[in-house]
């Protein structure tokens, strides 16, 4: 009897120090980066700039784009300009599905993809490919909920979770 909780109590030794070894020196905690608005940022290869165009109601974004976008908008949308700049000499592709909001510790979504198609056009999809040196510029809608997100919390963009974190603060509370 001894014998076994002696094994018993070797396995759980072993099992928590490698726990502990692998949460503390192979999946280590990303530090995470917020820019703001404007700021001109580099990941995986590609140079960024993302603006916040705003916060447009359906009615808005129908007087702007004409009718048509009625059928794609949601109540309200926020839409995000994201300036992409291939830095590489290779061309290079960027998921924008991959990309969501957060508000505090909630998702707020991905990319409205009715509307991401409307206003971006002349894209091909949501995979944007750059080609070397080359710069796109493409429109990202988010639907944006007054109830829950029109508070005092800060809302991001997500890009990378890992093995960067990256951020851009869109709408500061």
């Amino acid at each position: 009897m001894k014998r076994i909780i002696a094994i018993i109590a070797t396995l759980a030794i072993a099992f928590t120090i490698r726990v502990v070894y692998v949460n503390a020196f192979e999946y280590r905690f990303t530090e995470k980066v917020v820019y703001s608005t404007g700021e001109t940022f580099t990941l995986h290869d590609l140079e960024l700039t993302c603006t916040n165009d705003g916060i447009y109601s359906s009615e808005e974004l129908a007087r702007i784009y004409g009718e048509e976008v009625l059928n794609y908008s949601d109540e309200s949308d926020l839409i995000l300009t994201l300036e992409i700049t291939n830095l590489t000499d290779e061309p290079q592709t960027l998921d924008l599905t991959s990309f969501r909001m957060q508000y505090a510790f909630t998702s707020g979504g991905g990319i409205n993809p009715y509307l991401f198609g409307y206003l971006n056009d002349g894209i091909g999809g949501s995979k944007c490919t750059i080609e070397s040196g080359k710069t796109v510029t493409v429109l990202l809608p988010y639907p944006y909920d007054w109830d829950t997100l029109g508070s005092e919390k800060p809302y991001d963009l997500v890009l990378s979770l890992y093995p960067e974190n990256v951020r851009v603060r869109v709408v500061e509370k």
